[in-house]
């Protein structure tokens, strides 16, 4: 009878390759689970690592949430420039509406940080360069650049604080009756009405206004005061 060699198993590392991360496939997954599930495990899950494994890659939460917005901003569309600067102004305002309506949470993780996101400057001095080009000064341009992006991103915000569900019935409606009595009977119905458009309307009365404004003071032309 041939003696039966013993079978050894060798001990190591498991066959096959380990799933491969980088920064923009963590960017992507973090975009797929959303902002309001955003966490360091959901984002591993949908990469199939551990979450201990992301560290590689980012340091905390907030750098998770910095590295999906400059994502989500990369792949947003933003108007070309026309040469019309009020044109351009209004439709990078929108584009920005668009892109925090396009991700729920976004405004509210936004509102959070202690650092901008980096594509978000690169925005604003895009922005800013482009109004340079139609003959504004930098000051002005850079004025009227900070001023319509805080707008579009404050009546967004607002927008969203008031829409949201609440224990006793919808916050916009509550926050209309407290208002409403609050300003007094003769500006009770517009208030009333005021609260009761769309968030997205109001902003186009507001952003209309606006560069109304910058139309009047800080365009090209305008005596410097």
């Amino acid at each position: 009878m041939a003696e039966e060699r013993p079978q050894w198993r060798v001990l190591g590392r498991p066959r096959g390759r380990p799933p491969r991360i980088t920064r923009p496939a963590i960017a992507d997954a973090a975009l797929a689970v959303g902002f309001d599930n955003l966490t360091l495990a959901t984002v591993g899950e949908r990469l199939h690592v551990s979450h201990s494994a992301l560290y590689r890659h980012v340091t905390d939460r907030q750098e998770l949430v910095i590295l999906a917005i400059d994502r989500a901003m990369q792949r947003a569309e933003w108007p070309p420039p026309t040469g019309d600067w009020r044109a351009d102004l209004r439709e990078q305002a929108w584009a920005i509406w668009r892109l925090l309506d396009e991700h729920p949470g976004l405004i509210q993780e936004f509102l959070r940080l202690t650092r901008f996101p980096s594509q978000i400057m690169v925005r604003f001095g895009a922005a800013v360069r482009q109004l340079v080009s139609c003959g504004f000064t930098p000051e002005r341009a850079f004025l009227a650049v900070d001023t319509v992006f805080d707008l579009t991103v404050d009546v967004f915000g607002r927008g969203q604080q008031m829409d949201r569900p609440a224990a006793d019935g919808p916050v916009r409606v509550a926050t209309a009756d407290a208002w409403a009595e609050g300003v007094g009977p003769e500006i009770e119905t517009l208030m009333r009405a005021a609260l009761s458009e769309p968030a997205a309307v109001w902003f186009d009365r507001k952003l209309t206004l606006v560069l109304d404004g910058i139309t009047a003071s800080l365009a090209p032309d305008t005596p410097a005061r």
